[in-house]
């Protein structure tokens, strides 16, 4: 089944796409405040930024509005989904758990699997695909970041823009390599 005949039908761009790959941060999830640190706490207390980051995970962040439904909806369709994250999969373990993200992908694939941040390559995403089984220009990412959006783009992917506060600054340089932009995971649902 291709993505086409599950979501709104306006998006005629997933006709034929068979997989998902999902940046996480700032995409599926409320976090790039923490990674900024301007989430206005005093981190001194943390030993490290990792220390910091890994409680928030664990008890703070939380995934954006329609995130969790739109998942659920590939993952009840069979829709082959991936999180390509430079996020490595231990530090946001807490957050997977919490919102049974493990139980809504088929595959985790951080930067730290390929080596390289994916701001820097397309790896990732080709991974990602492959860990899938399909064609990379069988695959629709959907991401927040542009030099992340250039990056899958540069792997063959059609990319749909995904707004964030924290990259909005970026938002007309995204909408020019991408095939949509939305605001919320509502958009792509009929």
């Amino acid at each position: 089944m291709d993505l086409y005949s599950i979501f709104n039908p306006k998006k005629e761009y997933l006709r034929g796409k068979k997989a998902v790959i999902f940046d996480m941060d700032g995409t599926l999830i409320d976090s790039m405040t923490y990674w900024r640190l301007t989430a206005g706490e005093d981190i001194s207390k943390y030993p490290s930024q990792i220390e910091y980051l890994f409680e928030k995970y664990n008890t703070v962040i939380e995934p954006k509005e329609n995130a969790v439904e739109f998942l659920q909806v590939l993952k009840s369709n069979k829709i082959p989904v991936a999180i390509a994250s430079d996020t490595p999969k231990k530090l946001a373990q807490g957050f997977l758990v919490r919102y049974d993200f493990e139980g809504l992908i088929d595959v985790y694939v951080g930067s730290d699997d390929v080596g390289v941040y994916k701001h820097f390559s397309s790896e990732i995403f080709i991974l990602a695909a492959k860990k899938l089984g399909v064609e990379p220009q069988d695959c629709i990412v959907f991401e927040d970041n542009y030099t992340s959006v250039l990056s899958a783009v540069n792997a063959g992917m059609d990319v749909v823009g995904v707004f964030d506060k924290e990259n909005a600054h970026n938002e007309e340089k995204i909408r020019k390599v991408c095939v949509d932009y939305i605001y919320n995971m509502g958009e792509m649902m009929k």
